[in-house]
């Protein structure tokens, strides 16, 4: 089997081969002189710290930038081997097309087609787990295709390691297959699909055992974690930002070949099932919340193939990508040369980031650096910087792959710099670039509270009454090798029942019945709070926490979540 095309064989070939290579080229300019975005860095904080899974997504792009960064420093230690894998990419759409006499012009509008889409471009030089999402989806449809051809062992054994590769990628893969089997339920009628789903488990198993052996961070973040009340603006903004991430000229004819044209066969009904599931999918979920634009990405690759098939039978989506879809592509250049050249008047992420972590170097002394709440400014610095970075993440954020591993210990009790981007009574303001002020406080002795447990037995669906007075009885457990004390000057330790619902989160200082003034290491002790339950919150269901406050550091993650009923 041939996955790459015979480039002397014909003209047309020989034209694939060339426009690939100016695709590779282009991008790798483009990834070599693009400063790195935040999330890439926080990618690249994963790739320091290999493991089978984390906090947020499952481990393959930790992968691909450890080996990106084994051969390259700067931008491309995070995103070579993004695109080198967008041409394989590109081959296995191609290959899928499967046309036994491809023209010059197929070959023009292949390439057009891709460089339209402005996801599928995006995720040719920059480093998210989507990129590799794509790479297997497009191994998956090819093999897929394949296979209701001719049955043949290798293409079952392709289509295993593209699911696992699909997950392994992201949870979104797991969406792709169940579209795939809803389009053709015949699948569960065969017993090599249900060995091949077997193998990819398998593959699968060590990312399953970190899920387990880890409390499953990613499964509880990914379906309550993002759990938001309803906002009809998430709702609204959906298809607007699926439009100008697909392209406002591509998806609606996307939509209109769906619409004009019925499906011939089974593989092309999965990529209807595919554009319009991932699509109805992800908004359906905006209300619980945002829906990211790029949760939907699979989609880019059955949308290539469906107008790719459909422009040799119809004169008007012919004609439409002629006059519409291809000339926005420069568009898109002009936007890529935005991205690295700063002359937009609008501020970019792209930009700023590399001096703007040289400012907070000079600012903090080259100290490690604590920042509050986010993962983004910790990674960008230390991926700039080189120097090591950490975030105390609180109950008015979220936790994020910082909290796994005892990350905390390698700056608890040394010297550092605290920066927060609120007032703090004891740091030093300063404006950095624009938009932009922080909060500097420098320590010789850092205190942190994350790791620390609270224990206590209230049960679940407890009514608390609003105004009145709680008493809890608690335990607290110090996990540092070092005396916890609640006196410190410098970071006075306190006990704080929270409460988030109805749109609000609510902290509330607690009384101990006997003051506590240090917790010996690796010690635990128990005391009795008591709070007032606010007046002005709406009767309903809460979620309920103990957390500790630690100097400028707000509540923290230190006790199990339950729900509770006010009245």
């Amino acid at each position: 089997m041939r996955i790459y095309p015979k480039v002397f064989q014909s003209g047309a070939q020989l034209l694939f081969a060339l426009l690939l290579l100016f695709w590779f080229i282009i991008n790798l300019i483009q990834a070599a002189f693009t400063e790195v975005i935040a999330d890439e860095a926080y990618y690249y904080f994963y790739s320091v710290n290999m493991a089978w899974g984390y906090f947020d997504h499952p481990p393959l792009v930790a992968l691909l930038i450890k080996i990106s960064s084994q051969f390259f420093n700067g931008s491309l230690s995070i995103r070579f081997m993004t695109v080198l894998l967008q041409v394989f990419t590109l081959l296995f759409i191609w290959k899928t097309l499967a046309q036994p006499k491809p023209s010059k012009q197929d070959v023009w509008a292949f390439f057009g087609i891709s460089a339209a889409i402005v996801m599928f471009v995006v995720y040719g030089f920059i480093t998210t787990p989507d990129p590799g999402l794509l790479f297997f989806t497009a191994l998956f449809l090819y093999a897929y295709k394949r296979l209701l051809l001719k049955e043949a062992f290798w293409y079952w054994a392709m289509l295993s390691v593209a699911m696992a590769g699909l997950v392994f990628s992201k949870y979104q893969g797991g969406i792709l297959i169940v579209l795939v089997v809803l389009s053709n339920p015949r699948l569960l009628l065969n017993y090599r699909f249900w060995l091949a789903g077997l193998f990819a488990l398998l593959l699968l198993s060590p990312h399953i055992a970190w899920q387990l052996q880890n409390d499953f961070p990613s499964f509880k973040y990914h379906t309550t974690g993002r759990a938001k009340p309803f906002s009809l603006q998430d709702v609204l903004v959906y298809l607007p930002n699926q439009m100008a991430s697909f392209n406002p000229f591509v998806l609606p004819l996307a939509f209109y070949v769906l619409f004009k044209f019925k499906a011939k066969e089974a593989f092309e009904r999965t990529l209807y099932f595919i554009i319009l599931g991932m699509i109805l999918f992800f908004w359906g979920t905006t209300f619980r919340g945002h829906a990211e634009p790029q949760w939907t990405i699979a989609a880019a690759i059955p949308i290539i193939l469906i107008l790719m098939e459909k422009r040799k039978i119809s004169v008007s989506v012919d004609r439409y990508l002629r006059r519409i879809v291809y000339p926005s592509i420069l568009i898109l250049f002009f936007l890529r040369v935005a991205l690295i050249a700063d002359f937009l008047p609008i501020e970019l992420e792209f930009h700023n980031q590399k001096k703007w972590a040289a400012k907070v170097q000079e600012l903090t002394q080259n100290r490690p650096v604590v920042f509050r709440d986010g993962y983004q400014r910790p990674s960008v610095y230390t991926f700039y910087s080189g120097i090591e970075a950490h975030t105390v993440n609180s109950r008015y954020y979220r936790q994020n792959q910082y909290d796994l591993h005892n990350h905390e210990m390698k700056f608890y009790g040394k010297a550092a710099a605290i920066i927060t981007d609120r007032f703090d009574p004891n740091a030093t303001a300063y404006a950095l670039l624009k938009n932009d002020s922080l909060y500097v406080r420098l320590t010789d002795k850092l205190v942190l509270t994350s790791s620390v447990d609270i224990q206590y037995p209230l049960e679940k669906n407890s009514q608390f009454k609003m105004g009145s007075v709680v008493e809890l009885p608690i335990t607290i457990t110090n996990p540092y090798p070092d005396n916890l004390h609640f006196t410190n000057s410098e970071f006075p330790i306190s006990v704080h029942a929270f409460l988030s619902g109805k749109g609000r989160k609510t902290s509330v200082k607690c009384k101990m019945a006997q003051p506590v003034e240090s917790i010996p290491p690796n010690e635990s002790i128990e005391t009795v709070i008591s709070f007032v339950v606010p007046k002005d919150l709406q009767a309903g269901t809460y979620n309920f926490t103990l957390s500790l406050r630690a100097g400028p550091f707000r509540d923290g993650f230190n006790s199990k979540s339950i729900k509770i009923q006010l009245d």
